[in-house]
């Protein structure tokens, strides 16, 4: 197991003792362990995780706030997507990618180059726990950019990613909200519903990134 995923499967695992409100600062950081599982370096916390600084001007749904201080709050049990399963995330994928999966622990990775020049994309279904191996509660892309975010880009991730997850009416609604978002400058977005958190993570002009988590 290389170092980037055993960072990868501490962070899914340490979620489950963190408030939901934190999840949001910390996601930056899953997105940036998803860079360094194609090559990319980064720097560190005190407890050895990913800590990429946050971006300026991120911006949350209308009444939410998304650069305010983590909130401390009691947690339950990991969160999931109803009925969903990795074989069923991964079937998927591979209906679209037909490319070997990496199961390292509780995460089951992919890694393809996509077509048309969007970028070598890697993307990893995280259980909520080694003994929960048939409970999927976070999905999670990166990819490696050949230039700037693109509708076709976006579509793709929407559909081909994190699309085994959501419905139809819900992919069609996180795809309407991330074109009219300004990926034109580095930034992290998020989107919340009572069933998901997502963060939208352009870090520069080299990687995007789209995290779904359950809730």
């Amino acid at each position: 197991m290389i170092e980037t995923e055993r960072e990868f499967e501490s962070f899914a695992a340490g979620r489950r003792t963190t408030s939901r409100r934190w999840l949001l600062l910390a996601v930056p950081a899953v997105a940036l362990i998803l860079v360094a599982l194609v090559g990319v370096v980064v720097s560190r916390d005190q407890n050895g995780r990913s800590l990429p600084a946050a971006p300026q001007g991120s911006r949350g749904n209308p009444g939410e706030a998304g650069n305010s201080s983590p909130a401390v709050t009691p947690s339950g049990p990991m969160a999931v997507f109803p009925g969903m399963t990795p074989s069923k995330v991964m079937d998927a994928w591979a209906g679209r990618w037909p490319v070997p999966v990496t199961v390292d622990g509780s995460l089951h990775i992919i890694r393809v180059t996509l077509p048309g020049k969007q970028g070598r994309l890697s993307a990893a279904v995280g259980q909520p726990s080694k003994d929960r191996e048939n409970e999927v509660a976070q999905v999670l892309c990166m990819v490696k950019l050949p230039g700037a975010v693109q509708r076709q880009l976006l579509q793709t991730l929407v559909d081909g990613c994190i699309g085994p997850v959501l419905g139809a009416k819900e992919r069609k609604a996180v795809f309407d909200w991330l074109i009219g978002i300004d990926f034109s400058a580095p930034t992290y977005e998020f989107r919340r519903t009572s069933g998901y958190e997502l963060l939208a993570n352009h870090n520069s002009d080299e990687s995007f990134a789209l995290n779904l988590f359950a809730r």
